[in-house]
């Protein structure tokens, strides 16, 4: 209504000021949308569609992994050092995120193992860089940015024969999904994303079926 509105006034000249103003804003609620997440066969798919035989796809795979089994964010991705791996430990650090602060995390044994992969198989033995993703052609030995990682997504995505899904945030939210579903509490689910407040986690509770059902009340008129 309101652009209608603006419409008659840019056309018409129409004195529709007071008129826009009375026009009530949409309401837009906290925490409104739902998640959209993969289910651990579709994560499978995605991970089973690279075939390992070039470089960039043995670092694409690997980046991926980081994305899908640790909820990593892209830009955390690309900020991973040769340093931050503790293989003896089997731990990441992962030194700046949205809130600037650093956290060392379990490496599980598939992602440590990709990456692993990478570094011995498709990283140049004469890189000088200390991140750990790098380009692989000129100008070469120079971290890799965001973009890269969004665009391997996206192309595993159409590998996978998927056009409407996009973005790398359906992996970290799926990552949610898979834990609430084995039991894992809401500040287990925060402290896994490095969520600073554990009402920014409070959304996957809209995906915990399981939880949900337990607290759900009878609809009315029904057999309880």
């Amino acid at each position: 209504m309101r652009s209608y509105l603006r419409f008659r006034s840019l056309q018409y000249n129409e004195q529709v000021a007071e008129l826009i103003a009375a026009v009530p804003n949409v309401a837009g609620w906290r925490l409104a949308a739902i998640p959209e997440t993969l289910s651990d066969a579709a994560i499978g798919q995605i991970l089973n569609s690279f075939d390992h035989e070039t470089a960039a796809d043995l670092r694409d795979y690997a980046m991926v992994r980081c994305l899908a089994d640790l909820g990593l964010r892209a830009a955390e991705v690309v900020q991973i050092q040769l340093d931050d791996l503790n293989w003896r430990e089997g731990t990441l650090q992962i030194r700046r995120t949205k809130s600037r602060r650093g956290y060392i995390i379990p490496l599980p044994e598939p992602t440590g193992r990709a990456i692993a992969d990478y570094l011995r198989l498709a990283r140049r033995a004469t890189t000088t860089s200390r991140a750990v993703f790098v380009r692989h052609y000129a100008p070469a030995d120079v971290p890799l940015g965001t973009g890269r990682v969004h665009q391997a997504v996206r192309a595993a995505y159409v590998r996978c024969g998927w056009t409407e899904q996009s973005g790398t945030h359906l992996l970290r939210h799926s990552v949610a999904r898979r834990l609430l579903r084995s039991g894992s509490s809401l500040k287990e689910v925060a402290d896994v994303l490095r969520h600073q407040s554990i009402d920014t986690t409070a959304i996957y509770t809209k995906i915990d079926l399981q939880g949900m059902e337990a607290v759900a009340l009878p609809w009315p008129g029904s057999k309880s």
